[in-house]
């Protein structure tokens, strides 16, 4: 009787070991395509970006997911259908500011947007969420996506060169079209509908 309570005890514990083992394990990463839709606040919205290997934008440009956003270009370039999760996190820099201008936006700040881009093969689209927000806004939709690289505009630029993906209505447009268009208040400047979706600098100056 001992020996048959001896092997059933055997027997339980080789048996409990591997559902101990299960519940030590490490949660799964969340999955990409429930990102977007995760309500958090913008930190936790960054670190979860990261862990799910979305395309991370700070200020300074691509910090992670570079190489996904490469192969979601490569893929729409080539006719195929594909989609990318962009995770752009805002900061504010008081260093290059006016001090009235920080104290103002100060506490709105840090935030997270989640851009959702689609290409279905024939157009492109996008959703933006606030990592914050219930939900997301309009699906908006563009024919073509323009890639725009370049020196900086002056010595006094944060970056000698940027690279940026762009979202537009017209495929003769050029990005120096794009901040006219957006900067001038002249009345009779031509505005684009356009959304920048991906940007990253090369030389980028912290101070």
């Amino acid at each position: 009787m001992k020996m048959k309570r001896l092997a059933i005890l055997l027997l339980a514990a080789v048996l409990a070991f591997p559902l101990a083992s299960c519940a030590k394990r490490e949660p799964e990463a969340l999955r990409i395509e429930d990102l977007f839709e995760t309500v958090c606040p913008a930190d936790e919205a960054l670190a979860l970006s990261r862990k799910a290997n979305a395309v991370v934008l700070e200020t300074r440009g691509c910090t992670s997911g570079k190489d996904v956003w490469d192969a979601f270009y490569q893929t729409a370039q080539s006719g195929a259908p594909a989609s990318v999760l962009c995770a752009h996190y805002l900061t504010l820099d008081p260093a290059h500011m006016s001090e009235e201008l920080y104290e103002r936006e100060k506490d709105k700040y840090p935030r997270m947007q989640f851009y959702q881009v689609e290409y279905d093969g024939k157009e492109y689209s996008v959703k933006v969420r606030e990592s914050t927000a219930q939900s997301p806004s309009d699906r908006e939709n563009f024919p073509y996506l323009r890639h725009f690289t370049g020196e900086a505009p002056s010595s006094d630029a944060r970056f000698a060169s940027y690279d940026c993906y762009v979202l537009v209505d017209d495929p003769t447009v050029t990005w120096d079209g794009i901040l006219s268009g957006t900067f001038s208040s002249q009345s009779d400047a031509k505005r684009y509908d356009f959304c920048v979706v991906y940007r990253d600098y090369s030389g980028w100056k912290e101070n």
